[in-house]
């Protein structure tokens, strides 16, 4: 009795269908190697209506693969408090065993901070007190052409970022 090519086809198919898995999977295990680090937090302006302030975050690649990240969402927090948020568009490419710097601008309005700005302004001159906060998400590229979206929650004390300045 002859195989049918419909047997060698459907073996063909198996095969592609597992290499795509295995690519995948290793796709999914580059992704938890990403590593964040929020670099500083300068006051960039003080009016009588609202602060701004600039968060700069390094993203870490230390995979064999560059690949691209783009569309950052994140609220920002201070000491337990949301000052504001901030967002950044466009497409980064992060090296492979690589870093990649960005900038975000938040403007925190005192109207919306409310009786929480009281409780920020007595955290002045404690830094090692208070901690700064970015929970947001990313998109990053996968596969070329798709983009799969991945949280992040980073929490560090305001006296580290301090430090990264000085």
């Amino acid at each position: 009795m002859a195989l049918k090519p419909n047997f060698f086809q459907a073996i063909a198919a198996l095969t592609l269908a597992f290499q795509a898995f295995k690519y995948i999977k290793r796709q999914a295990a580059l992704l938890e190697k990403w590593d964040y680090n929020i670099l500083g937090v300068r006051l960039m302006g003080v009016t009588k209506d609202f602060l701004d302030l600039q968060i700069e975050l390094e993203l870490k690649n230390p995979s064999a693969v560059s690949l691209t990240v783009s569309e950052f969402t994140m609220d920002v927090y201070l000491d337990g408090i949301k000052i504001g948020n901030t967002a950044k568009q466009g497409q980064y490419s992060i090296p492979k065993y690589g870093s990649d710097l960005l900038t975000f601008n938040v403007r925190a309005f005192y109207k919306t901070l409310g009786p929480a700005l009281g409780v920020l302004i007595s955290k002045i001159g404690q830094l090692n007190a208070v901690q700064v906060r970015l929970k947001g998400q990313v998109y990053i590229q996968t596969v070329p052409g798709v983009f799969a979206p991945i949280p992040f929650d980073i929490t560090d004390s305001a006296i580290n970022l301090y430090k990264q300045f000085n």
